[in-house]
């Protein structure tokens, strides 16, 4: 399991990171840990805006924010 943890702030469906960095070491249960995006955006639609902790290595690589929501598509 991934050991350091990147703050994230999604606010209005966009994630964005802090900078700052946490051992996860001493934190168990939080709900605000995710190990992927796709458990971030999913946690974040059920939970509302606020500040999560995301694995460092699951950031997309010289991305500065990622959409959480996509734009519905019709099928015409």
């Amino acid at each position: 399991m991934e050991k350091v943890f990147d703050e994230v702030q999604v606010f209005d469906g966009v994630a964005e990171r802090t900078g700052v960095s946490i051992d996860c070491t001493g934190v168990r249960g939080h709900r605000g840990m995710c190990r992927s995006v796709t458990e971030l955006a999913a946690k974040s639609r059920r939970l509302g805006d606020g500040y999560y902790y995301l694995a460092s290595t699951a950031w997309p690589a010289d991305e500065k924010s990622v959409h959480l929501v996509r734009a519905w598509v019709s099928l015409d």
